[in-house]
């Protein structure tokens, strides 16, 4: 007969198998449990969504032909906050609104004035909504403002250009008194770059036919007193001897939460390394050369639609819980696509030097977040840290738009007829030069990559609009170094 004690020694054994065998259940399904400990899925809500919000393209007129660009941050941030309640104002306490024609918009430009171009285009109604808790008129609601232009001698009045519907507006009535000569003086007292409109510097009303834009009032740099130097950098994420450096902790905290037990770490045929959770429910993946990658596995069960301002305030919550944050962030493009899940897309620009990063194709942004429901599902980050500024001591000037042009005139000219559906077999210089210059309808100075992995340095770059088609200039040496639509 077995004794009681040799009974409770079997129990005992039994039962410390059982537990071993659930134990290891556990480690090899961990997956089942990881979930229980990871506080990461609650998404942080920004609380500073106008920050993001700013023109990036500022243009002062000081009447006559004497235009200038401002490049001055310091100086951009006082027009700005001075403009800023001028606009919002205007929605909400206009006596008018009358559709103008493009020549009143560029009279009123011609004076003394101020225009502020939006990086993107926001509705009125999602732009007043990150700065107020009003609802503004349905009549102004779906307007979509791209330039903001306040006429010095107009002080009850803002003229508005909204791209997308190619339409100018004039508001006027019991809107705020703006004092855009001031703004003026100061920018005329301090260091710039002096400008030309377009049809003025290449004489565009008397030198192409009508079939052409003779009012074409973008600004070309007509003299360079300033080089803009190179920039040595380091991205925010960095390889040494196969090893990470960088705030990674910080990146993969706002990814996994505090424990890491059950993320697996793999390598990549390229060299990246792949932090993964379960079967790819959250997957993020640190490259060589610089770019961050996150991506999550969308739960529908805990889904809820979101509008534009509480998508955009996860996103840049986001952002601002996730590594490295750049100085000069802003919004710099959105798409939202309404389905069973509404997606929203958010891309965000920063500044290196003061001048943004050139966009190498349509959505070439260094930050790209996307959001489905209410939950992050989807970031991109590709951030370059300053190091070093790189005078060029042998140069006096940078190459001009014109001359970059010219440099490059068979592949510009080729690409312009291609985009207008003209086929002309014997292509003649003089017969193009001045309808490719009028076609030019945007230029910025940018930075762009220059070189590999190591050695690579910012250049300054000449981002230039011609008939809808964008090209980068390498403004040290006036070569073409892209060229998309």
């Amino acid at each position: 007969m077995v004794s009681l004690r040799e009974r409770m020694k079997s129990v005992l054994i039994i039962g410390l198998f059982l537990t071993a065998l659930l134990l290891m259940q556990w480690v090899l399904y961990d997956d089942l449990f990881a979930s229980d400990i990871d506080s990461s899925d609650i998404e942080i809500n920004s609380t500073k969504l106008s920050a993001y919000i700013s023109p990036q393209s500022y243009f002062v007129s000081f009447g006559g032909i004497s235009y200038t660009r401002v490049y001055d941050v310091t100086l951009q941030d006082r027009i700005w906050s001075e403009i800023r309640p001028v606009v919002l104002n205007s929605f909400k306490r206009y006596d008018s609104m009358e559709i103008i024609t493009r020549e009143s918009y560029i009279e009123a430009f011609s004076d003394e004035s101020m225009l502020l171009r939006m990086p993107m285009e926001l509705t009125v109604a999602e732009f007043y909504s990150l700065f107020s808790s009003d609802v503004v008129d349905a009549s102004v609601s779906k307007i979509t403002p791209f330039e903001y232009l306040l006429n010095g001698n107009d002080l009850g009045r803002i003229y508005i250009y909204d791209r997308k519907a190619d339409q100018y507006y004039m508001m006027s009535g019991d809107v705020q008194i703006h004092d855009v000569g001031a703004l003026v003086k100061i920018v005329k007292q301090s260091p710039y770059i002096e400008y030309r409109k377009i049809s003025t510097r290449f004489s565009l009303e008397s030198t192409v036919d009508e079939n052409y834009d003779q009012m074409n009032y973008e600004l070309i740099p007509f003299q360079y007193s300033y080089v803009v130097p190179k920039v040595r950098f380091r991205n925010e994420i960095e390889f040494m001897d196969g090893e990470l450096i960088g705030d990674i902790q910080n990146i993969s905290g706002s990814v996994f939460g505090n424990r890491m037990d059950f993320v697996k770490r793999l390598k990549d045929a390229n060299g990246s390394t792949i932090l993964m959770y379960g079967y790819g429910d959250k997957v993020l993946t640190l490259s060589p050369s610089g770019e961050v990658l996150y991506h999550k596995r969308f739960d529908a069960a805990l889904s809820s639609n979101f509008d534009f301002k509480e998508a955009f305030s996860i996103a840049a919550g986001k952002i601002e819980n996730f590594g490295l944050y750049p100085s000069g962030i802003y919004l710099a493009d959105y798409e939202f696509e309404n389905g069973t899940d509404t997606t929203h897309v958010f891309y965000f620009g920063y500044r290196v030097n003061n001048y943004s990063l050139a966009e190498t194709s349509p959505d070439s942004f260094p930050i790209r977040v996307e959001i489905k429901g209410n939950q992050v599902v989807n970031v991109y980050k590709d951030i370059k840290q300053q190091t070093e500024l790189i005078e060029v001591e042998e140069m006096d000037r940078l190459y001009s738009i014109d001359e970059c042009i010219s440099n490059n005139f068979l592949e510009v000219s080729v690409y312009y007829l291609q985009d207008n559906n003209i086929y002309d077999s014997a292509l003649d210089n003089i017969e193009y030069y001045f309808p490719v210059r009028s076609e030019i309808t945007r230029i910025d100075m940018r930075y762009s990559i220059e070189g590999q992995s190591g050695s690579a340095l910012m250049v300054p770059t000449w981002q230039v609009v011609i008939s809808g088609r964008t090209y980068l200039f390498n403004a040290y040496t006036g070569t073409l170094i892209k060229t998309y639509r």
